[in-house]
């Protein structure tokens, strides 16, 4: 049996009212993960939570349990800002995310669509 797919919605719809502040504030209050691995030592940067609160973008975001734990932000040259609360991440929520925004974007005429990096970020390759 597969698992539910989690309520991909977009996160000005009024039903959500407060729930991106209290999402960014949740990020923002972040001071590190523990641990090994791809994710050890990372917090989210300011530039990437003010891309995500920046007004006149395509912001979807990623409900669970009645609670936004995922956000994803796609400027008009198609940079996607995208971050999942810390309890939620290395489930797959981001790249479900992704698949919904990439479908929204292309349906509505967006540019093709890139990751958006800090610019003190070295990508792996």
């Amino acid at each position: 049996m597969e698992a539910a797919a989690n309520l991909v919605i977009a996160v000005d719809h009024p039903s959500l009212d407060g729930a991106l502040q209290t999402f960014l504030q949740e990020l923002r209050s972040e001071i590190g993960c523990a641990g090994r691995g791809p994710t050890a030592a990372r917090t989210p940067s300011t530039d990437l939570i003010d891309r995500l609160a920046a007004p006149k973008t395509m912001r979807l975001g990623v409900i669970v349990g009645g609670r936004l734990v995922a956000v994803a932000s796609v400027d008009n040259e198609g940079s996607v800002a995208l971050a999942v609360a810390r309890e939620h991440r290395r489930r797959g929520i981001a790249n479900e995310l992704m698949e919904v925004v990439s479908a929204r974007a292309c349906a509505i005429g967006y540019p093709p669509l890139h990751r958006y990096t800090t610019p003190n970020v070295r990508l792996a390759g």
